[in-house]
């Protein structure tokens, strides 16, 4: 596993910010109701998407969510910035249990909390210039007096993410995919948030335009001590991003920890699975077989008893088909879901 080299030299350099708690996530689900029946619907089951995630961000972190297509994480994401309502949980921002406010409670919350969609192209909307999309969140909690005032913030703000002060008059579509997501951070930051969810903002861009939208992340990040959830597939940019990682299977979280441990000595199966299955950039170098993941990812809908791993796991336990094993601490800085390690 090896970082991007090119990011790596572009990294910028990060200085030390406060360490207060910006999101407390405790035991967070989302589940959604399976229906059946024509005319009288009936709800048979559900797709538990989260289920029971735990954890926090501190204020200029980054903490990395990583796992397979399907486990959860943009669910996540979505349930804690309320774009979905949780069906249980507490989502602690700032201090307040958001997870059950109203719309109107939640409104002095929106301009606090913003996220970055994947596809920035379908996230604008292609009828509107750039300068009235930005405009609108600006006018709508009148952080400025006028369309005037507006422009001037726009402008501004465009040179901050690299881009030209004349851009303002453009649309979506007359621009590159790298100049479109920057135009996103654009709008995710205008009201100046504390937390930003990132749903995998590099995965459209080549590598060249991945680094500068990560390094400035990583700037704007320093400058405006913003907590960011940076949800990737790309291990090599979640390990150089992110200050604490959780790796997500089927709605839960089965390790968690600081960055470079969990990417230096992954302990559960499933976690060093997804390590061997990266792309290593050397020919020469010869892939181990040992820990990589065979068999498929099991029906949300009807989850394995027990530990929803064991199906695809080499070292299962017989306690591993029974009950699902709790999340143990094995350092002060590491912890798994693993009867491994109990």
């Amino acid at each position: 596993m090896q970082v991007n080299q090119k990011i790596v030299k572009e990294k910028v350099k990060t200085t030390k910010v406060e360490k207060a708690v910006v999101l407390n996530v405790k035991d967070l689900k989302k589940y959604f109701p399976v229906k059946s029946g024509f005319l009288i619907q009936k709800t048979i089951g559900y797709v538990k998407a989260v289920d029971g995630v735990s954890f926090e961000v501190k204020k200029g972190k980054t903490f990395g969510l990583v796992g397979e297509s399907g486990c959860g994480k943009t669910t996540t994401g979505r349930s804690i910035i309320r774009l979905i309502k949780p069906t249980a949980g507490v989502v602690e921002f700032l201090g307040t249990n958001i997870a059950d406010l109203n719309e109107k409670e939640l409104k002095p919350y929106r301009t606090k909390m913003q996220i970055v969609f994947q596809d920035p192209m379908s996230s604008l909307n292609p009828r509107l210039s750039i300068g009235e999309a930005l405009s609108e969140p600006l006018l709508y909690h009148k952080r400025v007096k006028s369309k005037a005032e507006a422009n001037m913030v726009i402008k501004d703000l465009l040179v901050k993410v690299g881009l030209k002060p004349y851009h303002i008059d453009r649309y979506p579509h007359q621009f590159s995919g790298g100049q479109r997501q920057r135009i996103a951070l654009a709008r995710a930051i205008i009201l100046k948030p504390e937390l930003v969810i990132l749903d995998e903002p590099t995965s459209s861009l080549d590598v060249s335009i991945q680094a500068q939208i990560i390094n400035l992340l990583l700037s704007l990040q320093e400058e405006m001590g913003m907590g960011y959830i940076f949800i990737s597939h790309d291990l090599s940019v979640v390990r150089f991003i992110s200050d604490e990682v959780g790796v997500m299977y089927l709605g839960r979280i089965v390790e968690y920890g600081q960055s470079d441990e969990i990417f230096t000595n992954p302990l559960h199966p499933y976690t060093k699975g997804l390590l061997a299955a990266a792309p290593i950039p050397d020919p020469k170098v010869k892939r181990s077989k040992k820990d990589m993941i065979t068999g498929k990812v099991p029906s949300p809908i009807n989850r394995p008893n027990g530990c929803f791993f064991h199906p695809r796991c080499k070292y299962k336990k017989a306690v591993c088909e029974s009950e699902y094993p709790p999340l143990i601490k094995v350092s002060d800085t590491h912890w798994v879901s693993c009867y491994l390690y109990a």
